[in-house]
C-alpha cells in the first residue's frame, strides 16, 4: 500500500509540475506505446506529449539491422540525412531512470538537444492542442550511424511493429499513416522486403501489450503501404 501511494503521489506531482522537469526522451518507435514506456520507466516517467520533430533537426526515421536477444532484428533508428523528414513521436518526461532507457536502447547513441533558445524550441512542435514545457529543458534522442537495412537474417518483425502502431493509435490514425509513409528502408537497394509475421511467437515482456487490434493494424498497413505489406511472410 505504501508503494502504491508513493507511485500515485509521483504521478500527480509530475502532472502538476511538468514545467520543472528538465529531461525528456523523444520516443519514435516502441517508446511511443505508453505500456512499453512504463515497462522501462516504471513510475519515474510522466505523461507523454505528442510532438513532431522538425526536419530542420536533420534526421530521418528508418529500419536498421541491430543485434537483439533473439539474434539480429530490424528496429527503428533516427539517422542524420540530407533528405530529412518531419518525425512524429512523443516527449516523455523522465526522472532518475535515464540509465534504464540507455540499457533498453543498447547499441544506439544518445544525443541531447538543449531547448534553451527560440531556434531549438522551433525544432519540436506539440500536437493535439498540447504545449511544450516552459523554460529550458533537454531532449534525449537515441540515434544510429552508418546503419544497415533489413535483410533475410535481420527482418522487420510484426510484433515490434504492432507495439509501435498501437502506440500511435493511442492518439489517432493520422499519426500511424504519417509514420508508415515517412519511414525509410521498408525495402533494400535490391527492392526486396524482409518482414516477418511473428505474432504466433512468444512476446518479449516490453512488447506484450494489452488489447492490440491486429485487424485494424493490418487494415492500416494494407491501406498505407500495400506494396510492402503484401510481401510480409
Amino acid at each position: 500500500m505504501k508503494t502504491y501511494r508513493k507511485n500515485k503521489t509521483y504521478r500527480n506531482k509530475t502532472k502538476k509540475n511538468r514545467n520543472i522537469i528538465k529531461n525528456y526522451i523523444f520516443g519514435y518507435g516502441s517508446l511511443i506505446s505508453s505500456e512499453s514506456r512504463k515497462y522501462t520507466g516504471k513510475y519515474n516517467i510522466g505523461k507523454a506529449i505528442p510532438v513532431v520533430l522538425s526536419k530542420k533537426a536533420g534526421y530521418v526515421r528508418k529500419w536498421v539491422c541491430k543485434k537483439s536477444t533473439k539474434g539480429k532484428r530490424s528496429f527503428l533508428g533516427l539517422e542524420k540525412s540530407k533528405s530529412s523528414t518531419n518525425i512524429y513521436g512523443v516527449l516523455c518526461p523522465i526522472l532518475k531512470c535515464i540509465e534504464n532507457f540507455d540499457k533498453r536502447e543498447k547499441g544506439y547513441k544518445r544525443i541531447t538537444i538543449k531547448i534553451n533558445n527560440k531556434k531549438n524550441r522551433n525544432l519540436i512542435k506539440p500536437l493535439l492542442k498540447n504545449k511544450l514545457p516552459n523554460g529550458s529543458f533537454n531532449v534525449h534522442i537515441y540515434t544510429v550511424k552508418n546503419s544497415s537495412p533489413p535483410n533475410n537474417k535481420c527482418p522487420i518483425t510484426q510484433q515490434y511493429l504492432d507495439v509501435i502502431l498501437h502506440g500511435f493509435l493511442e492518439y489517432n490514425k493520422k499519426f500511424a499513416f504519417h509514420f508508415l509513409k515517412n519511414t525509410k528502408n521498408w525495402i533494400n537497394t535490391e527492392k526486396e522486403v524482409f518482414w516477418k509475421n511473428d505474432r504466433n511467437e512468444k512476446y518479449k515482456k516490453k512488447y506484450k501489450i494489452k488489447n492490440v487490434n491486429h485487424k485494424l493494424i493490418d487494415k492500416i498497413l494494407m491501406e498505407t503501404i500495400p506494396q510492402y505489406y503484401k510481401k510480409r511472410n
